[in-house]
């Protein structure tokens, strides 16, 4: 079963996830902060990261960048409210991220995403 590290400061998001990833054969691990976030990351393989942009005290952004640093092929994902082209842009080009969506997100939509990621990478 595939790994996926969800990351948003707030538990209702996280809650919401959670029941969005119910009929999706994936393993769902929940932060609400870049270092509850690493402590995932430390104790397993992650198969697939899914972040908010906007965090309390930074952005995913800046948590998904400092995890490419020792882990250039986990795909990751942001999720932002805030539809910032330059951000995104940047982000894509870099090769911080793989994808993006802008809230409010369909489950329909949230469940292929995760699908097309963790299928991609099917071992």
């Amino acid at each position: 079963m595939k790994k996926v590290l969800f990351l948003d400061d707030e538990e209702s998001i996280l809650n919401t996830y959670r029941r969005m990833i119910r009929n999706i054969d994936v393993e769902g691990f929940f932060a609400k902060d870049s270092i509850e976030a690493q402590r995932i990351l430390d104790r397993n393989t992650i198969d697939l990261i899914i972040s908010d942009y906007r965090l309390q005290q930074e952005t995913g952004l800046d948590l998904l960048r400092a995890v490419r640093l020792y882990n250039d092929s986990v795909p990751m994902i942001i999720i932002s409210g805030y539809a910032q082209e330059t951000f995104i842009k940047n982000a894509l080009t870099t090769n911080v991220i793989q994808d993006y969506l802008i809230k409010p997100v369909s489950m329909q939509e949230f469940g292929q995403l995760i699908e097309r990621y963790v299928s991609r990478n099917a071992a």
